[in-house]
């Protein structure tokens, strides 16, 4: 008798764990097609990118995605270089005032803002034209914090194209009117760099549908065009940043990254920031304006980090 019973309670026991089998392999389908779809729209985002110079509408504010200067044994990166020529490009284009540098400032020896701002000074972008945003961790802080720190209802997301996409989602999730203008994307890193954003993708998706995510960081507004920040608080690691009510002195445009090493093909640094328009640094061939921060290769690196 008892082994009747055990058979029918085995029995059942099996049939309870197909059921939920079934469910979980249910459950994962509709969220693997879920994960497709809401890809698919990531990749949508496409349509709200340029890289025209000419097609790009007009925005205020142009938001620079940061990323290391430096990769594997003291190389430039491609995307820093190209991200930050195409800074440039739109500022000096007229299609953008003020420039704002996003970028990880975790640790004392690695401040992406401040050595944004340094290359971009180097170029001839005027001081009080550029803001650093030194809690941009990742992209959906630098994303956020454009609205709710600097206020900008409408921005220019620079990056390249795949970045831009991401960029763009997470910004008009948030209410943000964004364009993306696509800096050019190193040939050879194409592979490596598309796999690493279908993750990054992945991971996109739950900040916004499943964690609500939020910046490490908020803090006090900083109102572009009336509030500047120092190139020395950029270095700070709490939400609370101190700011100046005037334009940066002029002692404290200092290039620490970069030093006497650094070097830029604009013969005049007033032609860059916009006061003359006799002399353009860059050339109009877009894929190819790479060369418009010159770097050279004894120029010592700093930490690096794996971000894009």
């Amino acid at each position: 008798m008892s082994g009747i019973y055990y058979n029918s309670f085995s029995q059942e026991y099996r049939n309870f764990l197909k059921k939920i089998l079934y469910i979980v392999a249910v459950c994962l389908l509709i969220s693997f097609i879920m994960c497709i779809v809401l890809m698919n729209d990531i990749a949508r985002m496409s349509s709200y990118t340029y890289d025209d110079i000419e097609k790009v509408p007009y925005n205020r504010t142009g938001l620079v995605l940061g990323t290391s200067k430096y990769i594997a044994k003291g190389k430039i990166n491609q995307y820093y270089i190209n991200r930050i020529n195409t800074a440039f490009e739109l500022y000096y284009n007229g299609k953008i005032d003020y420039i704002v540098v996003s970028g990880d400032n975790a640790q004392k020896t690695y401040n992406e803002p401040r050595t944004m701002r340094a290359d971009l000074l180097k170029l001839g972008i005027p001081a009080e034209r550029i803001y650093l945003d030194y809690a941009g961790f990742r992209t959906l802080d630098s994303v956020v914090r454009i609205k709710h720190i600097f206020k900008q209802k409408s921005v220019t997301i620079i990056s390249q194209g795949f970045h831009n996409e991401r960029a763009l989602y997470i910004a008009r999730h948030n209410g943000i009117d964004a364009v993306g203008f696509n800096a050019p994307m190193p040939k050879d890193d194409f592979f490596v760099s598309h796999i690493r954003e279908f993750f990054a993708r992945i991971k996109c998706i739950f900040d916004v549908y499943v964690f609500n995510s939020q910046p490490k960081f908020l803090g006090d507004t900083i109102e572009i065009g009336k509030t500047v920040t120092a190139a020395k608080h950029a270095q700070m690691h709490s939400a609370e940043v101190p700011v100046v009510r005037q334009p940066v002195a002029k002692d404290d445009i200092v290039d620490e990254t970069i030093g006497d090493n650094f070097e830029y093909n604009s013969k005049n640094a007033a032609d860059a920031a916009g006061t003359s328009e006799s002399h353009n640094p860059l050339t109009n061939d877009f894929q190819s304006h790479t060369g418009s921060i010159i770097i050279r290769e004894d120029e010592p690196a700093e930490s690096t980090s794996p971000e894009m």
